[in-house]
């Protein structure tokens, strides 16, 4: 063997073996803070939460059949997403109910913030970044505050959710991607294309319509689409959101943007596949699509086409 695969070999036994703090998250204390309940910030969380990012849906135990939401698991997590759908393991979404066994009951505030945004749980383990914390490490203090506050509201429900398992060198890998947020985050900017930027990054929009390689978005073909979804038999390809007149959406109007947001209907008159989580956009404020339309028109225009 070369010194280099040697050295590779004897790392990994290294890691293997756990002693190697290299191998250990990036992280700082969480913050010592107890975020005051108030009914305008748990309203905001819920709002942010449930029609913006989305977090219910990825923390609602899904049908194994139809990958519906079942409404009695409502925030207790154990949605499986493995292999089969192009994923290197089995991640299972947690419990972010009040149990203080199974949820985040045990956590303290601090705790669920640092999670959120810097994506290390409370035990410091690094979690996996299908939970978007990379895009809400720009989430303003205060709107995490919100989200702190409503997830308090949510009712203990015991629900053992499945320790994940990722392939190697998945499970190494994923220790070196949280990075501790240097300081306060400010609020969301006011300037109509820049706040629906802040909305677009919250949405979590380009981490399914932006095509990646080797775990890697390609920039150059930013909200172009083409990420593939494994179904079952089937594969579902993300289309392309960018301005292009022939690939994109750029001879969409306004309107029929809100209503592919809202209702899932295309200007075509097909429906988009229910992985576009439209149902819980459909309750996004006025104000918040309007400045995510500003935002998409001034994206760079892409020529990709994407099979249906």
């Amino acid at each position: 063997m070369s010194r280099r695969t040697l050295f590779v070999v004897a790392l990994a036994g290294t890691a293997l073996l756990g002693g190697c703090a290299m191998f250990k998250a990036a992280q700082r204390p969480p913050a010592e803070i107890t975020v005051e309940r108030t009914p305008e910030r748990i309203k905001r969380g819920e709002y942010l939460a449930n029609k913006v990012m989305n977090c219910m849906e990825c923390h609602t135990g899904a049908d194994p059949v139809t990958h519906a939401p079942k409404p009695e698991l409502f925030g207790m997590g154990g949605k499986y997403f493995g292999p089969e759908m192009g994923l290197p393991g089995k991640i299972y979404s947690s419990n972010l109910t009040s149990d203080p066994k199974t949820g985040l009951g045990s956590w303290s505030d601090g705790e669920i913030l640092r999670a959120m945004r810097e994506g290390v749980s409370k035990d410091g383990r690094a979690l996996f970044p299908l939970m978007p914390y990379m895009n809400y490490r720009t989430m303003s203090d205060e709107d995490a505050y919100a989200i702190v506050a409503y997830l308090r509201t949510l009712e203990p429900k015991e629900h053992q959710v499945p320790a994940r398992t990722l392939d190697f060198p998945l499970n190494f890998i994923v220790n070196t991607i949280p990075k501790p947020l240097d300081g306060p985050v400010p609020p969301p900017p006011t300037d109509k294309v820049a706040y629906g930027q802040y909305v677009f990054t919250q949405a979590s929009c380009t981490d399914c319509h932006t095509p990646q390689e080797k775990g890697q978005p390609i920039m150059e073909k930013f909200a172009a689409g083409g990420m593939e979804f494994k179904l079952g038999d089937h594969v579902l390809r993300t289309p392309n959101i960018t301005p292009d007149p022939e690939t994109g959406i750029g001879t969409w109007t306004d309107a029929q943007i809100k209503a592919a947001l809202q209702t899932g209907m295309r200007p075509d008159g097909k429906m988009l596949s229910p992985i576009m989580p439209w149902q819980y956009y459909n309750g996004m404020e006025e104000k918040d699509l309007d400045a995510l339309v500003a935002y998409m028109r001034t994206l760079k225009p892409v020529k990709n086409a994407i099979a249906r």
